[in-house]
């Protein structure tokens, strides 16, 4: 891609997200806002996307992107139950600190797609993990071990980030690992 297209995208994502930021309402913002904040003109937006849900699609692909990438890195660095600790609180951490663009791709509803895209990424990413690690040689067992980790974290995840970041990081993390805690205990209940 030619480094002024990217350069111009950057800028035009910038701007969204510094707008996101400030409105808090991704329906609040408007094309015109967005070309004044990145200092482009109007023809120039659209010539890079159709709309303001499309720029949005983008971001959240890029969020989903990340998020998979922390699952992968933490993981490649650590093992164990440390590794699960740390991959919530790195994730935790990027949430945080994305703010109202976080909670914007998370609990926005018409974002159903992105947070589907972000459950896969991290699905994916927590199976290849079983896989080498335990060596479990199940394709179900392993992608539904998967789901069920990733589905449960990412909707307390999406729950915070709905109730404004409600608890510190540090404090999220817990309730994640004793939240996982507590199913394990119960499951394994006879």
């Amino acid at each position: 891609m030619d480094r002024r297209v990217k350069k111009t995208q950057a800028a035009i994502r910038k701007a969204f997200t510094e707008l996101i930021r400030e409105k808090g309402d991704v329906n609040a913002i408007t094309i015109k806002e967005i070309v004044d904040k990145a200092d482009i003109s109007r023809s120039t937006f659209y010539t890079h996307y159709s709309d303001i849900f499309e720029l949005t699609e983008d971001i959240s692909n890029m969020f989903a992107d990340d998020i998979a990438s922390i699952v992968i890195e933490t993981h490649k660095s650590m093992s164990g139950a440390d590794s699960y600790r740390k991959v919530y609180e790195c994730i935790l951490t990027y949430l945080y600190d994305q703010g109202p663009l976080a909670k914007t791709i998370l609990v926005d509803m018409r974002n159903t797609h992105i947070i589907n895209r972000i459950s896969d990424s991290i699905r994916d990413s927590i199976g290849l993990y079983y896989k080498t690690r335990y060596k479990i040689r199940d394709e179900d067992l392993t992608r539904g071990t998967a789901t069920f980790w990733t589905n449960g974290v990412l909707g307390i995840m999406r729950d915070w980030a709905n109730y404004d970041f409600n608890y510190t990081v540090s404090e999220m993390s817990e309730i994640i690992a004793k939240s996982i805690e507590t199913c394990a205990a119960f499951f394994s209940e006879k």
